[in-house]
């Protein structure tokens, strides 16, 4: 596998990458029934009535380089401040030259001078001083810096290869080769550099974050807890492990975790941006809104920071703010797929279709094996009746994803429009085998069943929606046409008084029960039914349906 040079955090009890970020990744704007799904629902709706709202996935944390521990550690400091170091006994030589200061200048002006090394004779052997473990040691940490990982390598074996008890060289190596993503040879080297000093926090907590790149919970949580053993003020350390609590579902013990980590470094951006994260997914957003803006504030070209604050402005419907997020977050990196992913989902908010559909197009440029943008995409083009075009991108969504229960209903959906009920139902039935509780699926498929005239197996899956959400009123009224077209009239009428009982005002359900009252031979409550329906289709401007009306008020 591909290991980051970033650990992962999943933000929810979701994610994209890995099993939770997979299930949480998945979760897209959801709607009511395919028929309802119109646009100017999708856009102008409240952020609070969807079913799932955008996630910022994946965010990153900068790993815990070996540079950054080297003042804490005692390993190594600049030349100036050599006299800090506990230096190895051999690592200086009493008798080591030295450069002195230049010789001063005599009073009488007249210049020193100094004598310059004679040249070798010929054949002469001249001595070359052998660098130290120590030298080759700070050479190899000087490349690493660079980022010139393979020639740092050759210095840290160098250093090995003179002192094969000094841990350090060990723990750059295990870095160096992390970062080439050869992580048998990172693993062993952090392995020996705890081999040899086994109070080594530095090692512990770096070889807890290759095994948590490794997704390797269980060692990972152990070289945590062993590095904040040793050193109970590595706050990195409480910052990974609260990380992985979190992604366990233990998020007050995370919480815990990362508030020791914001004590012990207040100016640490990470540990506010991932408590932030911890308060989003509790849904405490005024506070992660906070956290998210200290890490700003800390770190002004933090991309997660100003996204996931993004995605908190969304949930709490302040629209504006979000977007504002999510443009800086591609004003830093315009490349960052997360960012206009969820800039599609402000944009929808903003009633901006268009704009939305340009993000989307855009995070399938950068990554076109991203599943949701395909989800999202279809599901606008659905809402525009590019129906076919939403069949296409749901189809390529389940290519990527084939245990997508979403993806199946939105296809369902969409054949069920364009008039291809075979397909629908078989849609509708592989969601359903996917997600057995989806009252929208079992709708769905009631209507391709009705749709082909079985009003058995319709009935059938409109009473199990029915029995799923008791106030699907929609199922109710669906159910109630069916046994109006089977001839079952009481068991119609019960059916559109239940959805007028809960004041819905569907002038579908009004016509009905009138024309099922007339059936039954009450012809006052079918004109009272009738006269209600009218009226409702007159102020939604349903000239066609208002006509209907008067035709069966006439035949009464």
């Amino acid at each position: 596998m591909t290991i980051n040079r970033f650990a992962l955090i999943l933000l929810s009890a979701i994610a994209f990458l890995g099993s939770n970020a997979a299930s949480s990744l998945a979760d897209v704007i959801s709607t009511t029934a395919a028929e309802d799904f119109e646009t100017e629902a999708i856009f102008l709706e409240d952020p609070d009535g969807l079913e799932a709202l955008p996630e910022a996935q994946p965010a990153f944390i900068e790993p815990v380089l070996p540079e950054d521990l080297l003042e804490e550690e005692g390993i190594f400091l600049d030349d100036d401040s050599s006299d800090a170091i506990d230096a190895p006994e051999d690592s200086l030589d009493d008798d080591s030259p030295t450069v002195s200061d230049p010789p001063e200048t005599p009073a009488d002006g007249t210049p020193t001078v100094i004598d310059t090394p004679e040249t070798p004779a010929e054949g002469e052997v001249v001595e070359v001083e052998t660098p130290t473990y120590i030298e080759r040691f700070r050479a190899g940490v000087d490349l690493y810096k660079e980022g010139k990982d393979e020639a740092a390598i050759t210095e840290f074996n160098a250093a090995i290869s003179l002192n094969s008890e000094y841990a350090p060289a060990y723990l750059f190596r295990g870095a160096a080769f992390a970062r080439l993503e050869d992580t048998t040879a990172a693993l062993n080297s952090y392995n020996q550099a705890i081999a040899i000093d086994l109070e080594y926090s530095a090692a512990y907590l770096n070889r807890g974050i290759l095994y948590y790149d490794l997704q390797n919970a269980e060692r990972a949580f152990a070289d945590f807890d062993r590095a904040i053993a040793v050193d109970p003020q590595l706050a990195m350390a409480y910052i990974y492990r609260g990380l992985l609590d979190s992604e366990r579902g233990n998020q007050d013990t995370a919480l815990e975790d990362l508030n020791e980590a914001v004590r012990l470094a207040p100016e640490n951006a990470f540990a506010y941006f991932h408590r932030g994260l911890i308060f989003k997914t509790v849904d405490n957003l005024e506070v992660a809104v906070s956290d998210f803006t200290t890490a700003i504030q800390l770190k002004d070209d933090y991309t997660e920071a100003f996204i996931n604050r993004g995605v908190s402005y969304y949930r709490l419907g302040a629209n504006e703010a979000a977007l504002k997020d999510f443009n800086q977050a591609i004003n830093l990196d315009e490349n960052n797929v997360e960012a206009y992913y969820n800039r599609s989902f402000a944009l929808m908010a903003a009633g901006r279709p268009r704009a939305a559909l340009d993000d989307l197009n855009q995070v399938l440029t950068l990554d076109p094996g991203y599943p949701n943008a395909y989800l999202i995409r279809g599901q606008i083009y659905a809402a525009s009746d590019n129906n076919v075009a939403a069949i296409s991108d749901f189809s390529r969504m389940l290519q990527l994803s084939p245990e997508s229960a979403e993806a199946y209903y939105r296809r369902g959906s969409a054949h069920l429009l364009v008039g291809d009920q075979q397909a629908a139902i078989s849609d509708f039935s592989a969601s359903l085998a996917l997600r057995p509780d989806d009252a929208l699926a079992y709708k769905g498929r009631g209507d391709a069943f009705a749709s082909l005239g079985d009003s058995t197996s319709a009935i059938g899956d409109y009473t199990t929606a029915i029995d799923i959400d008791s106030g699907y009123w929609e199922a109710y009224a669906e159910r109630g046409r069916n046994y109006y077209e089977a001839g079952d009239y009481q068991a119609a009428y019960a059916d559109f008084s239940q959805v007028i009982s809960a004041n819905v005002f569907d002038p579908d359900a009004f016509y009905y029960r009138g024309i099922t009252n007339a059936r039954l031979g009450d012809a006052i409550r079918a004109q009272a039914d009738l006269e209600k329906a009218g009226s409702l289709y007159l102020t939604n401007n349903e000239a066609a349906r208002y006509r209907i009306v008067l035709d069966a008020l006439n035949k009464l």
